[in-house]
């Protein structure tokens, strides 16, 4: 399955106190994953966090395993440079590498 130890994984979580935003963002970065050749990759998302709603926040995540933190590390670069380039707020996604929690 390609899980830790034998791979890197990264939890990036989008999280809004509205729901739309969250939608919206989600729906953005997944078409550009989608779009995006990202080989050594796997990507799975977007998908509501198993907790959506913590506090006032909406959360959905993406999922990225892979063996090469090189090439994580390159899609999570080129990732937030497209969000940026999108008006998605930075403060607003959350990059947890090695993630040992995926609530």
């Amino acid at each position: 399955m390609h899980y830790p130890p034998y791979s890197s994984l990264v939890n990036v979580i989008l999280r809004s106190d509205k729901l739309d935003d969250v939608l919206k963002w989600s729906g953005i970065l997944g078409r550009w994953f989608d779009n995006t050749r990202h080989e050594g990759v796997r990507v799975l998302g977007p998908a509501a966090a198993p907790i959506q709603r913590l506090k006032r926040d909406y959360r959905y995540h993406f999922i990225l395993k892979s063996t090469s933190r090189e090439k994580l590390n390159g899609l999570l670069r080129a990732m937030l440079a497209h969000a940026e380039k999108d008006k998605v707020p930075r403060t607003n996604i959350v990059v947890d590498v090695d993630a040992l929690w995926l609530m």
